[in-house]
């Protein structure tokens, strides 16, 4: 019961690794909110735990994310954690991308987590307690970006840059941290070539793909008084993927 007592809220809460986070924090006591832009994709994380409150909202739109906060105040009285795990990614060749999809990706990924941080950090200094744990990716370290998902790389990137610069600005009351996952078995993973799974994992030296379960733990101890004196951090959960030169 590492949460018992607190609140969170969890954007991209309706499936995969947002779902297992959900559940987790619930699990260790928290209530729990969750965001999305379709409740018949929240429906099924409720489902599996009727207690999670669920908020149609698009967070790449400010106000939808103003009225998700102040559904979720009412709702809860304050925020103890805010998890931008929002994002997506949209693979096509570099020649075959577009401004509008490098624009659509970037607002998924890092302006939703902006806008988010910015909505859930002001009652957050007010109660001088806090914790934004931001969804990175291992995409988004040094070399390991990915060609067909280029501006997927960069935003994941800019995430990593984001958590750090939020820190030193929400220092020393809301901790601001991030995680990074590598490889993962969500809905998106199941979709891809066999042989790109392949090589995916021949890059592991842990010679599996990550369970959903493996990244909420690790969102669990930023979102916990364990990790009270780190901020600015990005932890990488990839079975040792991010070890390999190139």
């Amino acid at each position: 019961m590492r949460l018992e007592g607190k609140t969170a809220l969890v954007t991209g809460g309706g499936r995969g690794i947002g779902q297992a986070i959900a559940l987790c924090f619930a699990r260790e006591g928290a209530r729990v909110a969750i965001v999305g832009p379709r409740r018949e994709t929240l429906a099924d994380t409720v489902a599996k735990c009727p207690g999670i409150e669920p908020i149609v909202g698009d967070v790449t739109k400010q106000a939808d994310v103003d009225r998700a906060m102040e559904i979720f105040l009412k709702k809860f009285g304050r925020i103890d954690v805010l998890v931008n795990n929002a994002g997506g990614t949209d693979p096509k060749p570099f020649f075959e991308k577009t401004g509008a999809d490098w624009m659509r990706v970037w607002e998924l990924n890092v302006v939703s987590a902006f806008l988010c941080a910015q909505a859930a950090a002001r009652p957050m200094l007010a109660a001088k307690s806090g914790k934004i744990v931001n969804i990175a990716s291992v995409r988004g370290v040094g070399h390991l970006g990915r060609e067909p998902i280029m501006d997927y790389s960069a935003a994941k990137a800019g995430m990593v840059s984001f958590t750090m610069t939020l820190a030193k600005q929400l220092a020393p009351h809301v901790n601001v941290n991030a995680v990074g996952p590598g490889h993962t078995k969500t809905d998106i993973w199941k979709k891809l070539p066999q042989e790109v799974k392949d090589k995916m994992l021949a890059g592991t030296y842990l010679q599996r793909f990550a369970e959903v379960e493996d990244i909420a733990t690790a969102v669990l101890f930023f979102a916990s008084s364990e990790s009270d004196f780190i901020t600015g951090q990005h932890l990488v959960v990839d079975g040792g993927f991010s070890l390999k030169s190139g």
